[in-house]
């Protein structure tokens, strides 16, 4: 008896479900009842038109790779003032140092005036002056440009690193002789950027393990052989002659091909005094 009524009640859910999905066909509506409903159809398609829209320009806007603004000479010579000031409150441009800025604001903003006065954007740069004529803040200063941005360490410091405990030795070596990581929002687009070493030759030879190493001098001629030329710059106290007692006729020569040399005159006058 319960399996009769279980079999009557299943038959007429049945029969149910079967009258929900029928097409109606014998069923005629009006004008007014059709137009309702082809309106409404056609609201609902462009609602999610709309929205397929919109998601589309925020995937678009989000995987949109971030345009770098690039400087012109104008511009980098003003980031570079602001930079400057903020390094040393107390910098001008002089009569000692304005060409020098000028070339190295050419030559960051990628200016063809650059070339034209001899030089090359193949090369780095080497720049040499008297103790205390502004090099250093000069080169903190252009570190961040929007055509060759690099790190700035002292020759010192690249050495005195090599007798670390934890990352020293070949670690320090391999480190310096090639490009660097950097965050591409921190310069302008650029995941890799290059060195500036600061203080060329005053540093010493160091010992690891008993051998003697000359450590900067080992990253010059890793540098030169990996041809990263334009991204090696330089500052020294020194001339051709010093950085030949201190490294060596070798690396003299490959210095003169890797760089652009610009000098500050002899006379140039020690500002930290």
């Amino acid at each position: 008896m319960e399996h009769k009524i279980t079999d009557l009640v299943n038959a007429q859910v049945g029969e149910h479900h079967k009258e929900d999905t029928a097409p109606y066909n014998h069923i005629i509506l009006t004008d007014e009842e059709k137009e309702a409903i082809t309106n409404e159809a056609l609201r609902q398609a462009r609602k999610t038109r709309h929205f397929q829209i919109q998601n589309q320009k925020y995937w678009d806007k989000v995987n949109k790779p971030v345009e770098y603004q690039k400087f012109d000479f104008n511009k980098t010579m003003e980031f570079f003032l602001f930079r400057a000031k903020k390094i040393n409150p107390k910098f001008e441009i002089n009569k000692y140092n304005q060409d020098i800025i000028i070339n190295l604001a050419l030559y960051f903003s990628g200016d063809e005036m650059f070339e034209k006065k001899g030089f090359s954007f193949k090369k780095g740069i080497m720049l040499v002056g008297p103790v205390g004529c502004g090099k250093t803040t000069i080169m903190k200063a252009f570190q961040m440009n929007t055509t060759n941005p690099y790190a700035l360490t002292t020759a010192r410091k690249i050495s005195d690193s090599y007798l670390s405990k934890d990352q020293g030795g070949e670690h320090v070596i391999k480190r310096y002789s090639n490009l660097l990581q950097s965050y591409p929002e921190q310069n302008f687009g650029f995941s890799q950027i290059g060195l500036c070493i600061d203080d060329l030759g005053v540093e010493t030879v160091k010992k690891n393990f008993g051998n003697e190493i000359d450590v900067v001098g080992d990253v010059i001629l890793n540098r030169y052989e990996l041809e990263l030329f334009n991204t090696t710059h330089f500052t020294a106290n020194i001339g051709g002659n010093e950085i030949e007692q201190a490294y060596g006729p070798r690396i003299k020569s490959r210095l003169r091909q890797m760089c652009n040399s610009i000098a500050f005159d002899h006379n140039a006058p020690d500002f930290r005094k």
